[in-house]
């Protein structure tokens, strides 16, 4: 953390330093490509650079905008982190399980304890670590200032290689138009020698071709030996192009890896962060739920706290919210739901004043209590309610000060106490009279009502006052006299004169006699009085009706579609009747006569009557064969009696039997007579004669059928009309009773009259007509004088006994409400604490997210030098075959020497005298040299043929003469160039010719990059003030030092001419 600090506070130099740290990786590490950078702030700022007057404008590279993008996530989510680890810290140091729970007991604040576990701890499942996505950011970071590293470098060998790339092109083709121009010289050279006059010119001229071919071989070689030195320079600019644009790929990847992996991350860290963030949220919901109460409650504190002066009203909402959130529910344990706080106002406004309270308690009963407050027990602070129970006579005290006072005052304001009251109203001394308590004083009696009898005109007035009832009743007088009043039930009864006349008839005198006396009883019960009873008798007559009647049965026979025939029309061959009356009365008719026939065949029945009821009910079908017919339908009823046989004798007839008997004993044979005989009687008593068989009559005996005559009596009637008006009804009555349908040849035959003796009786009496009783005054006692006590309630007792309920110092309470508060504060804070985590955690997010865009960005933005490569690639294959070209144009020079000797050959041949006999050629003589090439004596010259080997090319590093000369430096040289051929004598002249002040070898290092030239190893050390621009400028001023180098070896070598001369 701290190097970070110190990292922030040089922010401003940040990019200044990073020039630096790519100017010096780029001087000390251009051999190869970078995959690292130093820390950021871990450089010292360079000497000089204190001096603030100097300005530097860094280069700017491709990946700054990234690189920034990283800075600021790194920012982004080290404050992230930061935050998270905070709220993580309070959250373990402050939740404690079972805290915070919902109404279905659910722990929510050891779910908050569970989901901190996962923030900033990975070791955990589903943990996070922000630190993780930190160190991925500045991984990302880091791997961006290499990848913008190696993009430089990258650049720079680039242009190394283009660089190299023209210099090969350029040097392949200046040595093929080099090799060229030479086989044309050659060529005339030799066309020389062909036309050389002499042999002279010809020897002349082959030397002139000779050096042509000389100069050639060593153009050629100086040419190739730049051609390979470029192709070199160009390969190895080449190879680190590559290797760097490889490195900056991977750094890229690795770039873009990490800033993925920091997302995913701060993915992770931001889930958790939500669900502690929620977890909270929930805890913090049952908190505020659980401590609704008492939070209500110290707001209302804070409000009463907060206002000026003492405001009544805030501090009766304070009362009301503490009895409504605490006293009730936690002290008194009333949990209802409908409990109400209502302030009554008093007619004072004051002590009068009280708070009712409402509730329905477990049983579903409603409840009613009433409460009150001052400001502090001793009323000095206006910070501390007092809180006590009010007496429902302190609410009700108007009528409690007159039914159950606390004390009582006198007139003169003295107070007497309740129990003195008491104690006086025992013995007398105080009466309780209108509410009010009152001394007496001595007093006078009168009488007001007594008991009496009194006469009146039509009966009498009784007056009786009921002892037993009596009581005492007190008031005061308008004059402030004390009056008893004694009052009793006074019953006042009213008699009048009454007579009382029996309705009920009794059927003897002792019966009347106790049915008087009883009603006699009954009347004085009923306060009746002079009771006189005095007896009476009466006859009445009713009448009965007597007669007879025969009973009569029905038969009935039902009709259904009798089909009758129709006459349609007049043919004598179409029988029947024309109308449905005629096919009724046809059926009629038959039916009538079918029954009647059917009851008068039968012995023991008498054909009454006939009935029927028929008609016409539908009609058959018209057939072609058959014309339709009437069908008739309905009933015939038959009205008939039953038929008595019985067998006669003397008893029957009476006297009318010895008449009889004279007849038949006489030889008379009428008979009528007889029959008329046994008519007579038979129908005297009301039956119906039919027949009779006399055949018998010498036996006394005869048998007769008739229909037998029944009596009927009817019951009594006030009238003989009405008895005899009866019989019918009564016959009818009798008749059905018996079994019959009906009756028939009713008759009365006489009235009966029966008498009836009743007896009764008459009282007169004195009859109670009126009764009141009232209760009334009957007698009175005054006091004057009397004194008056005035009942008293004291409000607020309990509050002045200390009966305390409740203050706000209690510790109880203050523990609830102080308690409450701590923890919603709480809560709200972790929660607050823990969304601003989250939002910063967002923002990091965000932060990364636009890291991650800026390195897609950078992907795709950058072009790879890989395929600048390519188009180089096609250049040097071009000065390839230009260097090729010219190596095969050189070796067609090489074979043009052969052709020159032999041209030289011919004309040596041609322009050659022959040769004399006395001196051979070729042959040794005094006189004549060692050398074969010696002079003839003839002056003629004899060329010999010499053989010219290519000199070696000199390798691209160069030391001078004066410098080899001066510091007697032995040169160890280099592997020849291609295509020189390499002569050991020369080699060995070399040597041979080489100083030999000082035996020393002095190799060289290895050259610096981009660096051509050698610089002498005491010249070779860089001055203070070129490391510091390198340092300011980076690779700008490398290059200025290069140039300045390269400028300062140039003059040397100038000044001190080619080595190789």
């Amino acid at each position: 953390m701290e190097r970070k600090n110190h990292m922030r506070k040089n922010s401003k130099n940040e990019k200044v330093i990073r020039a630096m740290a790519i100017g010096i990786s780029a001087m000390l590490m251009a051999s190869s490509p970078l995959t690292a950078l130093a820390a950021e702030g871990e450089g010292t700022t360079p000497e000089g650079n204190e001096d603030k007057n100097i300005t530097v404008t860094p280069e700017a590279g491709i990946a700054d905008q990234a690189q920034a993008a990283a800075k600021e996530a790194d920012k982004a989510v080290e404050t992230a982190e930061k935050s998270a680890t905070d709220v993580k810290s309070e959250v373990a140091d402050q939740v404690v399980a079972g805290e915070a729970k919902d109404t279905q007991g659910k722990d929510l604040s050891q779910a908050v304890l569970d989901a901190n576990v996962k923030v900033e701890d990975k070791t955990v499942e589903g943990g996070s670590s922000l630190k993780d996505a930190e160190s991925a950011v500045e991984s990302a970071d880091t791997k961006l200032g290499v990848a913008e590293a190696n993009d430089k470098l990258s650049d720079a060998e680039l242009n190394k290689a283009t660089d190299a790339a023209a210099n090969a092109g350029q040097t392949a083709a200046e040595a093929k138009d080099a090799m060229q121009a030479a086989q044309n010289k050659v060529n005339g050279q030799i066309e020389n020698i062909k036309d050389a006059a002499s042999i002279t010119d010809a020897n002349a001229a082959y030397e002139e071709v000779k050096t042509t071919v000389d100069q050639a071989q060593a153009d050629f070689d100086a040419k190739l030996g730049e051609y390979n030195t470029a192709k070199t320079a160009y390969e190895e600019a080449a190879q680190k192009v590559a290797a760097y644009e490889k490195a900056y790929e991977e750094a890229v990847n690795s770039a873009d890896a990490n800033a993925a992996a920091a997302a995913a991350e701060l993915e992770a860290a931001k889930t958790n962060a939500e669900a502690l963030a929620k977890a909270l949220e929930a805890a913090k919901g049952a908190v505020d739920t659980s401590a609704a109460g008492a939070l209500d409650i110290a707001d209302k504190e804070a409000l009463t706290q907060g206002d000026n002066g003492l405001n009544w009203k805030n501090e009766d909402q304070l009362f009301i919210s503490i009895m409504q959130n605490y006293y009730l529910p936690e002290v008194q344990k009333i949990t209802a739901d409908d409990i109400k706080v209502v302030r009554r106002q008093g007619e004072d406004n004051n002590t009068k004043n009280y708070f009712e309270v409402t509730y329905t308690d477990e049983n579903g009963n409603k409840q009613t209590k009433y409460y009150n407050y001052v400001m502090d027990d001793k009323q000095t602070s206006k910070d501390n309610i007092v809180i006590f129970e009010k007496r429902i006579e302190e609410v009700n005290w108007k009528t409690a000060q007159e039914t159950n006072p606390d004390q009582y005052v006198k007139g003169n304001g003295d107070t007497i106490t309740v129990s003195e009251v008491e104690k006086g109203l025992k013995d007398g001394t105080i009466i309780a009279v209108d509410g009010k308590k009152v001394i007496k004083n001595d007093g006078t009696e009168s009488i007001i009502i007594s008991d009496n009898n009194q006469k009146t005109e039509n009966g009498e007035v009784d007056t009786d006052v009921n002892e037993a009832t009596e009581k005492e009743s007190w008031k005061l007088d308008e004059n402030g006299n004390l009056i008893k009043t004694v009052t009793a039930d006074v019953t006042t009864i009213t008699y009048t004169d009454a007579k009382f006349t029996s309705t009920e008839q009794y059927q003897t005198e002792a019966e009347r006699d106790a049915a008087a006396a009883a009603k006699e009883k009954d009347l004085k019960d009923a306060a009746g009085k002079d009771v006189t009873v005095t007896g009476t008798e009466k006859t009445d007559y009713t009448y009965t009706g007597n007669g007879t009647y025969i009973p009569t049965f029905t038969k009935t026979v039902n009709v259904k579609d009798e089909e009758v025939e129709w006459k349609h029309t007049d043919k004598k061959t179409d029988y029947g009747v024309r109308t449905e009356e005629e096919a009724v009365a046809k059926v009629t008719k038959e039916q009538e006569k079918a029954l009647s026939n059917k009851i008068n065949d039968d012995d023991d029945l008498y054909l009454i009557g006939v009935s029927s009821d028929l008609k016409v009910t539908g009609y058959t079908e018209d057939h072609w064969y058959d014309d339709s017919d009437f069908l008739v339908s309905g009933t015939v009823s038959a009205t008939y009696a039953k038929v008595t046989k019985k067998t006669v004798d003397q008893s029957t007839f009476g006297s009318l039997w010895n008449d009889i008997k004279a007849l038949f004993g006489n030889g008379e044979t009428t008979n009528k007579k007889l029959e008329d005989a046994a008519r007579k009687a038979v129908e005297a008593d009301g039956g119906i004669f039919v027949s009779a068989n006399w055949d018998d009559w010498k036996l006394g005996k005869a048998t007769i059928r008739y229909v037998a005559g029944v009596s009927v009596k009817t019951d009594e009637k006030t009238t003989a009309a009405e008895a005899q008006n009866a019989v019918q009804d009564a016959a009818l009555a009798q008749a059905k009773a018996s079994g019959a349908t009906g009756v028939y040849n009713v008759k009365t035959t006489d009235t009966d009259t029966i008498a009836h003796t009743s007896y009764s009786y008459e009282i007169d009496y004195l009859e109670k007509t009126g009764e009141t009783t009232t209760n009334t005054a009957v007698r009175t006692e005054t006091y004057a004088n009397a004194e008056v006590l005035t009942g008293q309630i004291i409000q607020n007792l309990n509050y002045i006994q200390g009966n305390i309920k409740l203050t706000q110092k209690d510790e109880a309470y203050r523990k609830f409400v102080d308690d409450a508060k701590a923890l919603t504060e709480k809560y709200q804070k972790l929660l607050d604490d823990a969304k601003a985590a989250q939002g910063k955690v967002e923002d990091a997010q965000g932060k990364v997210d636009e890291l991650k865009a800026e390195i897609t960005a950078l992907k795709s933005n950058r072009t790879s030098n890989l395929g600048a490569l390519k188009e180089l690639e096609g250049k040097l294959a071009v000065a390839e075959q230009n260097k090729k070209d010219a190596e095969d144009t050189l070796n067609e020079i090489l074979d043009s020497l052969d052709e020159a000797g032999g041209e030289l050959d011919k004309v040596i041949e041609r322009l050659t005298p022959a040769p004399t006999p006395a001196a051979p050629a070729g042959g040794d003589s005094e006189g004549t040299g060692d050398s074969a090439g010696g002079s003839s004596d003839t002056g003629e010259t004899v060329v010999n043929p010499i053989v010219l080997a290519p000199a070696p090319v000199a390798q691209a590093t160069v030391v001078t003469q004066n410098q080899a000369a001066a510091q007697g430096v032995t040169q160890i040289a280099d592997e020849a160039a291609p295509l020189a051929a390499n002569v050991e004598e020369d080699t060995q002249k070399t040597a041979e010719e080489a100083p030999k002040a000082e035996e020393a070898v002095n190799i060289a290092d290895e050259a610096v990059p981009l660096a051509d030239v050698a610089v002498e190893s005491g010249q070779a050390k860089m001055s203070w003030w070129w490391w510091l621009i390198i340092l300011i400028l980076g690779a700008t001023g490398y290059e200025m030092y290069k140039k300045h180098n390269e400028k300062k070896l140039k003059a040397q070598a100038e000044n001190a001419g080619d080595i190789e001369e």
